[in-house]
């Protein structure tokens, strides 16, 4: 289940917004003028399809519309009455006989915390907006970003506290059920600091978060390859005999040494991935006549080689993409992966001891670790037909980075069969594509 298309009628009491998606190439930019809404919407449709509606209380907006491949569509609207506010759902299908959509309560918030979130919502969007003027001015030093991150987490633990009263109001099954079916997720322009925990008062670069994660990335693979190791090698014997006692495969000998040949090339890809110790290239000797036996035992052991490769078949996509994604971006640095350090990092020009020398992750600049970061979050955190909301993609690149977004975007949607929306100031993130975007306009 698919959404085509995204409408909001009276956005900050204001603003009507039609943004139609690209169904057919899977990417849609969104493109306008600052103060009206590009952030909000995506923060909504996130908000939305996670459950999350008491975001859409304090926000002012007459409807939101969300249409689908089903050709049902979704209008969320917004009642305040008794003091209170409350959030109504509706579900309209264009090809059934036109009639008004029934009204079903999916949420009731009591009006005594309206002013007090709406105050501290106000203060989180200013910080954030100071955070990003910090970063396009290069104020990245530790103590600027921990100040932020500090009176970030204050203003969360305020949005915490301050939290909705509710009515027990429980939404249609159709709603929930529906929700299941569409996975959105948002990543927002805060991409290289996180918390440690939710919560907490620690954080953490999210760089090293990602290292750490693609670490057990690769480790489950090698369990899942070793398990199946065990599994086969200890049945190698009675199965060798089965195959044996089927008589002749009809293999030759070319045929087998080109599936070989195959084989030491994935090892030999799996090798530069990291995800595997350098192997070494397998060449047969000329097998003799009437040495079926010998035929039939190698091309058991091939099948068997696939089958423990196979957990490594993911990664090795991945990895690959993002190896060459940033190894083309970053300049002097190139990017390596193992399975004991995560992102390797080595310096192109500088050697010490006949040694290019590792750079810390940590030693990347801001634009380096936000293109990181959000490739790393594109191609191992996506999954079939999700949607991915992209905030200011542009934060801290070089304009000859912008360039080149969207090509690698769609490489990775390619490989995830996602989609995404991008909202954006940049022309240089455009680029090329203006048939994709689409332009918010204020009230002339």
């Amino acid at each position: 289940m698919k959404i085509t298309r995204v409408k909001v009628e009276g956005l900050f009491g204001v603003f009507d917004h039609d943004i139609p998606l690209n169904i057919a190439g899977g990417i849609t930019i969104v493109i306008g003028e600052n103060g009206l809404g590009k952030t909000v919407v995506l923060e909504s449709i996130n908000a939305f399809f996670g459950g999350n509606f008491n975001f859409f209380a304090t926000l002012v907006f007459n409807k939101f519309s969300f249409y689908f491949e089903t050709n049902e569509c979704w209008h969320l609207t917004k009642n305040r009455s008794g003091g209170q506010e409350e959030l109504f759902i509706a579900r309209e299908f264009s090809d059934k006989s036109p009639q008004k959509p029934k009204k079903e309560k999916i949420f009731r918030q009591a009006s005594d915390s309206r002013d007090a979130r709406l105050l501290v919502r106000d203060n989180a969007r200013r910080y954030d907006l100071l955070h990003r003027q910090m970063l396009m001015e290069g104020m990245t030093a530790s103590g600027d970003i921990r100040r932020y991150m500090i009176e970030r987490e204050y203003m969360d633990r305020m949005l915490h506290e301050h939290e909705y009263e509710r009515d027990n109001v429980k939404p249609p099954k159709w709603l929930t059920e529906g929700i299941k079916k569409i996975k959105v997720s948002l990543i927002e322009t805060q991409r290289i600091i996180s918390p440690k925990e939710i919560g907490g008062e620690a954080y953490v670069s999210t760089v090293k978060y990602c290292s750490g994660e693609l670490k057990e990335f690769i480790l489950k693979a090698i369990k899942d390859s070793s398990d199946i190791s065990a599994g086969l090698d200890s049945t190698y014997p009675s199965r060798l005999m089965d195959k044996l006692g089927e008589g002749r495969l009809g293999y030759s000998y070319d045929e087998l040494n080109s599936e070989l040949a195959a084989l030491d090339e994935k090892r030999k890809n799996l090798s530069s991935a990291g995800l595997v110790l350098d192997s070494q290239a397998t060449v047969l000797p000329k097998i003799e006549e009437n040495r079926d036996n010998l035929i039939t035992l190698l091309k058991l052991y091939i099948d068997d080689s696939y089958d423990k490769l196979k957990p490594y078949d993911d990664l090795l996509q991945k990895i690959t993409l993002l190896r060459a994604i940033i190894n083309k971006r970053f300049k002097h640095k190139k990017l390596e992966i193992n399975k004991t350090e995560g992102f390797v990092f080595r310096s192109t020009v500088i050697k010490e001891k006949d040694e290019f020398v590792k750079i810390s992750p940590s030693k990347l600049s801001s634009g380096e670790q936000h293109e990181l970061v959000l490739f790393y979050k594109l191609i191992f955190k996506s999954n079939k037909d999700d949607l991915i909301l992209i905030d200011e993609p542009e934060l801290s690149l070089h304009i000859s980075w912008q360039n080149k977004f969207i090509a690698d975007l769609k490489d990775v949607a390619l490989l995830n069969s996602f989609s995404a929306v991008i909202a954006t100031h940049s022309p240089d993130i455009i680029s090329e594509n203006w048939d994709i975007k689409v332009e918010l306009m204020g009230v002339e």
